[in-house]
């Protein structure tokens, strides 16, 4: 009887496991040229201001640094209102494809997503994401 259930809760552990999506790297390249699979987020700085959040984020690997600016609107559902970033022989603008924002009132803001930053032409170059993070050092 309990081989059984050995195997049993090892099989639904593991189904579970499956289940879970693997975090993804920081910088993907899209349509870039720089390869950027070694880049990491550096720093991350914030200033909440009532329903606006302005955000710096840092990615670099010890040679190559890209800089991205955001700004988000908190009010309920949180979007990116704008963001711009340079680096890596190029510079544009940043889309939103995902983001968490959670709290921030009286405490530092959190903040997470995935986002496409877009050259000159539009066209997307990298996709960048910020794992879910509290923004403890102000701007």
């Amino acid at each position: 009887m309990f081989p059984k259930m050995t195997a049993l809760l090892l099989t639904g552990l593991g189904i579970v496991a499956g289940c879970g999506s693997p975090p993804g790297k920081p910088v993907e390249r899209i349509g870039g040229t720089y390869d950027v699979s070694g880049f990491v987020l550096k720093s991350l700085k914030g200033t909440r201001d009532g329903e606006n959040l302005q955000v710096h984020a840092l990615y670099g690997d010890g040679s190559q640094t890209l800089f991205v600016r955001l700004q988000f609107n908190v009010t309920p559902p949180a979007r990116l209102t704008s963001g711009t970033w340079t680096g890596v022989g190029s510079e544009g603008t940043v889309r939103q494809r995902s983001v968490t924002f959670l709290g921030g009132q009286s405490s530092a803001p959190s903040i997470g997503g995935r986002f496409d930053l877009a050259g000159l032409d539009d066209r997307p170059l990298y996709r960048i994401s910020i794992p879910l993070q509290e923004v403890k050092r102000p701007l």
